[in-house]
């Protein structure tokens, strides 16, 4: 049954109105996935392994989308990880997610970690854009982006955090706010609300955009501690409390959808996840601190206190619960245990209809979509796009399958015909060389260079550095433009 819930949270001067208490593929997924009952209504991405992967939402067809080694990352975001992927619910193909490295940070002051300590990434169609600042040092600074969401009208609502006047001994409290910004490189950041003047839990604002009105959005702001809420003994215990707001950009004064309330234990930790449904009505969150964790949802509209709040599921002892999205007619989410002492987690979905009032329970009343049990998979995120997503297309490294010369003498005066094989397009560089009669003694005649394509290439050659070749015998260097492959030689003969 679903806890009573008391009628307020007690603060001296301050009234809180009623709180809600919350407290690859084989090798990355495993070879069972959770059995189907229906066909496929969408795909779910989500991270694991340092890499970011998708799948359909009934666990089939597992694929890795990109992972923090492929080469245009591992450029960008040395020694770095990837995580906090997200997609637009309705119908979205463009992925989020971060990006992180702290490569840049002095040895001598860890903590600054520079410009874009992590920052987002969209992937689309197989095409990498980064939008968020160039990873790089900067003086005793630190910047971080987290929590990337797409808005229904094709933007990212995030966190923003600057660190500056970094020491070895402290940190100091960051600039930050929920921002908003298009999806492109080098654009300018909007502040959301006022909240940069509000508190940031240290779970994070957590935005959550309304997909059904590109106007508004929710986030948690940290209202302090100092509260007094009753625990499972009806014993008063300090708290601290979260409201939830429901705004637009430029609403200072945004509404509150509910508050919640955590024990001090939780350590400054408010709702750890925020989701709304695909019209905009209902609010969905996760709490995984005490006194009472789990997943719920209550509407949006209403007065806190005064409607009805539901639990779909409650968090067991011995695991963690993170985040959660709506998924059609499912909810989908990730649950974490610590095993041999290494934290892993799978993912999960339980229908929208679940509650614990009807019985719902974890995990008995749930399906284990990745089902591995080291991986730790987490952050899932929905779309109800079927269309396959993409992974990031890598251009294939250009090489030379083979080079042939004129096995004759060729008459000087007429071209010398050289074919050369690529396995992709690149520019060629031919280096021509003659042989003297006084061997080893060569002498370099001149180079050449031609656009090459994939496939069979014919360079006729007749002039190098302005003049043709005299009679003689003649090596051929064949090599690619900024390619660190070994060049293939050939030879010919010119006669008189």
């Amino acid at each position: 049954m679903m806890p009573a819930w008391p009628a307020r949270a007690r603060a001296p001067g301050r009234s809180a109105g009623l709180a809600l208490v919350c407290g690859l593929a084989a090798l990355l997924i495993g070879a069972g996935t959770a059995p189907a009952s229906a066909a496929p209504t969408g795909q779910i991405v989500w991270s694991a392994s340092n890499g970011i992967w998708a799948m359909n939402d009934d666990g089939t067809d597992p694929h890795e989308l990109i992972s923090a080694a492929s080469p245009p990352l591992a450029r960008r975001l040395p020694s770095g990880t990837v995580t906090e992927p997200d997609i637009f619910q309705n119908g979205g193909a463009a992925v989020l997610f971060l990006g992180l490295t702290s490569a840049f940070a002095d040895p001598s002051l860890p903590a600054a970690c520079g410009a874009d300590c992590s920052g987002t990434f969209e992937l689309k169609g197989g095409t990498l854009t980064e939008l968020g600042p160039t990873a790089a040092a900067a003086t005793a600074a630190a910047y971080y982006e987290s929590q990337p969401r797409i808005t229904a009208d094709g933007q990212e609502i995030f966190d923003s955090a600057l660190y500056t006047g970094i020491l070895p001994s402290a940190l100091g409290t960051p600039a930050s706010a929920v921002v908003e910004r298009p999806l492109a490189q080098n654009a300018t950041i909007t502040q959301w609300s006022n909240t940069n003047a509000e508190s940031e839990p240290a779970s994070g604002f957590d935005p959550a955009p309304d997909p059904a009105d590109l106007t508004v959005a929710a986030w948690v702001e940290s209202q302090g501690c100092g509260y007094q809420y009753p625990n499972a003994q009806n014993v008063e215990q300090s708290s601290c409390q979260y409201a939830v707001h429901f705004g637009g950009a430029s609403d200072l004064a945004a509404p509150v959808v509910i508050y919640d309330n955590e024990f001090v234990s939780a350590a400054g930790r408010g709702p750890v996840s925020l989701d709304l449904s695909s019209d905009g009505t209902r609010l969905l969150l996760v709490d995984p601190y005490a006194p009472n964790s789990g997943i719920f949802t209550t509407t949006v509209a209403g007065t806190p206190g005064l409607k009805a709040v539901t639990e779909l599921v409650a968090q067991p002892a011995g695991w963690t619960f993170g985040q959660a999205r709506f998924a059609g007619s499912n909810i989908v989410f990730d649950a974490h245990q610590v095993v041999d002492g290494k934290t892993t987690g799978d993912i999960y979905t339980i229908p929208a209809s679940c509650s614990t009032a009807n019985g719902c329970t974890f995990p008995a009343s749930a399906s284990d979509l990745t089902n591995h049990p080291t991986a730790d998979n987490s952050d899932p995120s929905w779309t109800s796009a079927t269309a396959r997503l993409a992974p990031l297309r890598v251009a294939p490294t250009p090489r030379i399958t083979s080079v042939s010369a004129p096995s004759a003498p060729v008459r000087a005066g007429r071209p010398v015909t050289l074919v050369v094989k690529l396995s992709a397009p690149a520019t060629i560089v031919v280096k021509i060389v003659r042989r003297m009669n006084a061997a080893p003694k060569t002498r370099t005649i001149g180079s050449i260079s031609a656009a090459g394509r994939t496939g069979t290439n014919r360079l006729s050659i007749k002039l190098v550095a302005g003049r043709r070749l005299p009679a003689g015998s003649y090596t051929a260097s064949i090599g690619l433009r900024s390619s660190a492959a070994a060049a293939r030689t050939v030879r010919f003969s010119v006669r008189a």
